[in-house]
């Protein structure tokens, strides 16, 4: 039990980062100041596997030219979803897409440069879907917005993982797991109750009001229950999502955005010219993704030699 609490206090000092300054208009030294933005696509265009397409090798570039770059305000964008938008269900297999890696040190390493070695620089996190592990990502950011349609799901698989026959180890593997998951959460100023009812289906969590601020609860006497089920895990949506105040609300595009973060003037140019990271993120996925592509046609090759077959 001694070296299962050393795990899970390295887990969250890993992840217990210094917070970026406010992106908010009013909190800025010169609010009269249109911030220069760069973007940052953890994922794009429907790829967003973690582990691959999510990694911390692509993300050190990024870093290294947001301080060549040095933007006034970093827009993280989050497109990660594994499963399709039919009705989800934590039981549904046949809209399974792609299946991202739990590579916490990874996470925790990308995590790490953001808050860490650009800790000065405002940053938002804005999700346009999350379902896996990427949802650990959009909850670590305490400034959170989502698409209208948006999704903060599949947190379950951070169970499911720790699954195994000899109850003692599941036990002490899904506490590990589950400590090292919520140092996102708590990176993000939020409970770890969430993450807990998000990851483990025999949690439950509920919510009350206290002014404005929210008193959330791991039971069912909350005036509002989000989850009170033994088969489900809790998940969220953009209106949910808002209404609980893990996000600040939603905007379908970056004029929407900034609206919300009090902007009437901005600077898109590194943007709109691909001088942000969404060329360094899209150049690396389409490059990693091609040598898989040839990488299985080279195989095949191999195999059709190697089985005497001309055809």
């Amino acid at each position: 039990m001694r070296s299962l609490a050393l795990v899970l206090a390295a887990a969250v000092a890993a992840t217990a980062l210094a917070d970026a300054p406010s992106p908010l208009q009013a909190d800025q030294k010169d609010p009269a100041k249109p911030p220069k933005i760069y973007v940052v696509p953890f994922g794009m265009d429907g790829k967003g596997q973690m582990g691959t397409d999510i990694h911390s090798s692509v993300y050190q570039k990024v870093v290294k030219d947001i301080k060549a770059k040095k933007p006034d305000l970093i827009v993280i964008t989050l497109e990660s979803a594994e499963r399709g938008k039919k009705e989800y269900s934590g039981a549904e297999q046949d809209s399974l897409r792609e299946r991202g890696v739990s590579d916490y040190e990874d996470m925790r390493t990308t995590l790490g440069l953001f808050k860490q070695d650009l800790a000065d620089i405002p940053q938002v996190m804005w999700v346009k879907d999350s379902v896996g592990f990427g949802t650990l990502f959009a909850m670590a950011w305490p400034y959170m917005y989502t698409y209208p349609e948006a999704r903060l799901y599949g947190l379950e698989k951070v169970s499911r993982n720790a699954k195994s026959n000899d109850y003692e180890v599941w036990r002490k593997w899904l506490a590990a797991s589950m400590g090292i998951a919520n140092g996102f959460l708590q990176s993000g100023n939020r409970p770890s109750v969430i993450g807990s009812a998000m990851m483990d289906p025999d949690r439950k969590l509920s919510v009350s009001f206290k002014g404005r601020n929210f008193d959330w609860r791991s039971d069912d006497t909350g005036t509002f229950l989000i989850d009170g089920s033994p088969q489900m895990t809790a998940n969220f949506d953009a209106r949910s999502a808002e209404d609980f105040g893990l996000s600040l609300g939603s905007a379908d595009s970056m004029a929407d955005l900034m609206f919300l973060l009090g902007y009437r003037e901005w600077d898109e140019s590194l943007h709109t010219s691909g001088q942000d990271g969404q060329k360094l993120v899209g150049d690396y996925i389409r490059a990693w993704r091609k040598a898989w592509d040839d990488s299985l046609v080279a195989w095949g090759e191999h195999e059709r030699l190697s089985s005497g077959s001309d055809a």
